[in-house]
């Protein structure tokens, strides 16, 4: 094949774009993950003429491709890597000696196609499959079973971190979409009553159509994994729903999973943290609200304490090679002068932003929050500024409290940066349906695939890539393993895209041109929509 193509004698090349996904199915088809969590997956088919596994592997290989529309699928299983990864009695491609096609080659699961098959199933079979499972099934699988399949594959660490937040999911202003609601935002997107804002104010407002996920979220590391969802319309509490949240999750995994849950002021609930406690054995660390009797009990009682300083945070040294070249050393020695000049000539910054010290003062043991039945420590926090004021806040747990306290709390922010990214980069509020059972379905499958591909990258001790954007994560994971498929007188072989390309660049000038006028006819194959592939009746 090699010496072929050498002497420009090809039939078509194919590039391979998602080595990475290949070894994603193939990781969970080898430690049969997919088979546990597809076992207990809903149905509301009373025949399965498709195994659930392959649903559960369509759904998520959708949301590897960042695609929420099922009119995808025959695209995403063409050029993807998912029929990679399955056994070549169920799907395989070939190039058409007559047309020179690459076409896939589907045996199905049922004998009802009167024509060739693309896809191992038909993309609105996967629709109406997703579409007539309620929407609280699909919630109580993933709450559930899938919880139990984590804990089984060892998805919890000893240390038991987890978070809990709300957030909004924004939709067209469509009354078609199952229960959403409309609602007022400020220019932040926190929610507000209209008709108590200013003139001002009012301008800076918008109106949204919403829903509420409300979530739970486990630090595993560096790695991320969702616990828990439950998508509510966007005036719903998320408050209630979070605790319940916790409860199912002890249900399905048991107690001692779950060590220390960190909130924010919404979820203050002195019932339900005394259940935490009592009940789970779960620690609670969330802020204080100053409206709230104990705030004035602990800043009254802080009077007479010593206040302890906390030491600002030290950078890490940059690691310095020990040798470095003459001329990088001279212009790191220039480069650091005009740093050293910019800031002399730069305006001194604005006092009232200058952070000077960090005072905190723990105070152990109050129970005079009478909505709470187990006893809550307190870390009162003053930060002092180089204008001289002050701001204050506290921190209510239910361990003893620290500065390990602030340090922690510092982490609630990771579930912040897991909405932004899910939302900015996963499409996660881009409904293609109006339909609530697939919106709540698929909110399911992206926290699903996004928890995998976590186990995937921590299976392969590449946990630095957690915090990544799916295309940042797709590139390095395919810069290894990307390959081009070159066919033959059907027979084909592959090579690293690297390898192709030299190859491509030592091609004699005839030989090459007849490869140049090939890669052309496949980049606009690519840049094509795909047409329907299925023979005309």
């Amino acid at each position: 094949m090699l010496e072929a193509f050498r002497r420009g004698e090809f039939d078509q090349l194919e590039i391979i774009g998602q080595a990475d996904e290949k070894e994603f199915f193939e990781l969970c088809l080898k430690e049969k993950i997919m088979d546990a969590l597809a076992e207990a997956m809903p149905t509301s088919r009373k025949k399965e003429e498709v195994p659930k596994w392959f649903v559960l592997a369509a759904n998520l290989s959708l949301k590897l491709h960042l695609e929420n529309s099922f009119y995808a699928f025959e695209r995403v299983v063409r050029c993807g890597g998912l029929l990679s990864a399955l056994p070549p009695e169920i799907a395989s491609k070939h190039l058409s000696p007559k047309t020179q096609q690459i076409l896939l080659e589907c045996r199905g699961f049922n004998d009802k196609n009167h024509y060739d098959r693309t896809t191992p199933c038909d993309q609105d079979f996967l629709r109406k499959f997703v579409r007539d499972v309620p929407a609280a099934h699909w919630q109580a699988w993933f709450n559930g079973p899938v919880q139990r399949s984590f804990q089984r594959y060892g998805f919890f660490d000893p240390a038991g971190i987890f978070i809990g937040d709300g957030s909004y999911l924004f939709v067209p202003d469509n009354p078609e979409y199952e229960g959403s609601v409309v609602m007022w935002f400020d220019e932040h997107n926190h929610p507000v009553k209209y008709e108590e804002l200013s003139p001002q104010e009012r301008k800076r407002a918008h109106r949204e159509r919403c829903y509420k996920l409300v979530s739970l979220l486990h630090l595993r590391g560096d790695c991320y994994v969702y616990a828990g969802l439950a998508v509510l319309p966007g005036n719903a509490s998320e408050c209630p729903v979070l605790y319940e949240l916790v409860e199912q999750l002890v249900k399905a995994v048991g107690k001692g999973v779950i060590k220390l849950l960190i909130l924010d002021r919404g979820f203050i609930d002195g019932k339900n943290i005394t259940r935490c406690k009592q009940q789970w054995d779960i620690d609670v660390l969330l802020p204080m609200k100053r409206k709230m009797d104990i705030w004035e009990d602990a800043w009254a009682l802080a009077k007479p304490y010593t206040w302890q300083e906390l030491a600002a945070p030290a950078l890490p040294p940059k690691p310095i090679p020990a040798q470095r070249p003459e001329a990088i050393v001279r212009r790191e020695r220039q480069r650091q002068k005009t740093l050293a000049a910019n800031k002399a000539k730069a305006l001194p910054p604005d006092p009232a932003k200058v952070l000077v010290r960090t005072e905190i003062c723990p105070i152990q043991g109050f129970t005079s929050w009478s909505e709470c039945g187990v006893p809550i420590n307190v870390l009162l926090m003053r930060e002092t500024y180089a204008d001289q004021h002050q701001d204050q806040w506290a921190l209510m747990d239910t361990r003893q409290a620290g500065a390990q306290s602030k340090d922690q709390y510092g982490l609630r922010t990771k579930i912040e940066e897991r909405h932004r990214l899910l939302k900015c980069f996963h499409d996660l509020s881009d409904f293609h349906s109006r339909c609530f059972n697939v919106i709540a379905a698929q909110v399911v499958f992206i926290l699903l695939s996004y928890t995998l591909r976590q186990w995937q990258l921590w299976k392969f001790r590449q946990q630095d890539l957690a915090g990544k954007t799916p295309g940042l994560l797709g590139r390095q994971l395919n810069m290894r393993s990307e390959h081009v498929v070159i066919y033959h007188q059907n027979a084909y072989t592959r090579m690293p895209l690297l390898t192709f390309s030299r190859e491509l660049l030592e091609l004699p000038a005839q030989a090459h041109a007849k490869a140049l006028k090939r890669l052309r006819h496949l980049e606009q194959s690519l840049l094509t929509p795909l047409e329907n592939l299925r023979a005309p009746p």
